[in-house]
């Protein structure tokens, strides 16, 4: 019998991008299978901001339910897995886990980074630990996307299950070449991910100021976090001086289009638990600037230029390598997509399969 397992698709529908991009690709990668019934729990008030296209046969439960009555109707009887077909096995993909009754819970550990470095999310980062640390204890089985991630896993919930390591994919990044955007100069660097304290955008404005001759463009591409009022400031005076660009939100399309006409990916980010940005930009054959931390180390394995992006000098040097040495860009050009063709969704879908069928057992 096809084991009926449930997935959160709630981060799918309201973002495109980071645990979005995880989940929905994710989702469309088992329902492709044979082996696993997939059932969406997509109960939200929320009007979606992405469109759900899963392949049948897969199941979208969406009703108009407030996050806030779940625990009520879980009290009444009807726990998350029966919103969701009365599914054997529900996924929990985000750092909110709908309260499930009899199911057997597969948790997503992402990052570990609100317990490694609490000012990076300020005064979440006792309630995101406190829910971790519950959900760990609930659970069967935890997946990560990373070996740095399982380590943190193991070291701040020691008496959790064993992480499993299943990376995520790259092969949604789209073959075709996309036209440049037309507003912009032909020679550009970006930078791709939410304006907050842990992606270090004002280290980068610094390392801006510090390269010796004037530098590209810096295209900007990501939301308004938490804690973001100064950053945002120095980024809009970047902007009307000229040297920087800022997109606030872009389609896919036009990250696409952005990511593959740019000279580099700059990507600061103190931690990641994995780094979606690095890897497609690794997939196009764009060289990649990244802070040289575990997660990073372990996804590019020498395909990208890491540095020390708590320096601004270090990464006005990393930029300054990339711009000025064409042996380097060629060498990242080549070895990146060779790189990122290791990580398959297909992939990742197989090792939750035999995830659910373990918790199952």
């Amino acid at each position: 019998m096809v084991p009926k397992v449930a997935l959160d698709y709630r981060p799918a529908l309201l973002s495109p991008a980071g645990i979005g991009r995880a989940v929905r690709e994710l989702s469309r990668a088992l329902a492709a299978r044979t082996d696993v019934a997939v059932h969406l729990f997509a109960h939200s008030l929320a009007a979606a901001r992405v469109p759900c296209r899963l392949p049948a046969p897969g199941r979208l439960h969406r009703l108009p339910i407030p996050g806030r009555s779940l625990p009520l109707l879980s009290r009444l009887g009807l726990p998350a897995e029966r919103l969701a077909g009365n599914c054997a096995v529900f996924h929990w993909t985000d750092y909110v886990q709908p309260p499930i009754g009899r199911a057997r819970a597969v948790l997503t550990i992402h990052d570990l980074a609100f317990a490694r470095d609490p000012s990076w999310h300020g005064d979440d980062a006792a309630t995101l630990r406190d829910r971790t640390t519950r959900a760990a204890a609930a659970a069967t089985a935890i997946v990560v996307p990373s070996r740095a991630t399982a380590d943190d896993v193991r070291r701040e919930l020691p008496r959790a299950p064993a992480p499993v390591v299943a990376p995520f994919g790259s092969d949604h990044v789209p073959a075709a070449t996309l036209p440049r955007p037309r507003d912009l100069p032909a020679d550009y660097l970006l930078a791709l991910g939410t304006v907050e304290p842990r992606k270090n955008h004002a280290t980068l404005l610094a390392a801006l100021r510090a390269l010796p001759a004037a530098p590209p463009l810096l295209v900007v591409v990501g939301a308004r976090g938490w804690a973001v009022d100064d950053v945002a400031a120095a980024l809009r005076a970047a902007e009307r001086d000229g040297r920087v660009r800022w997109l606030e939100h872009a389609d896919d399309r036009t990250v696409w289009s952005l990511l593959q006409h740019a000279r580099a990916l700059v990507y600061p980010s103190l931690w990641e638990g994995f780094g979606f940005p690095p890897l497609e930009a690794m997939a196009l054959g764009v060289p990649v600037v990244a802070h040289d931390c575990a997660p990073l180390a372990e996804l590019c394995d020498g395909n990208a230029l890491l540095c020390d992006a708590r320096s601004p000098a270090a990464i006005a040097d990393a930029i300054g390598r990339v711009l000025g040495d064409a042996a380097l860009r060629e060498r990242l050009r080549r070895g990146g997509p060779l790189r990122a063709a290791t990580f398959r969704w297909a992939d990742c879908a197989a090792m939750h399969a035999r995830v659910y069928r373990e918790a199952l057992a």
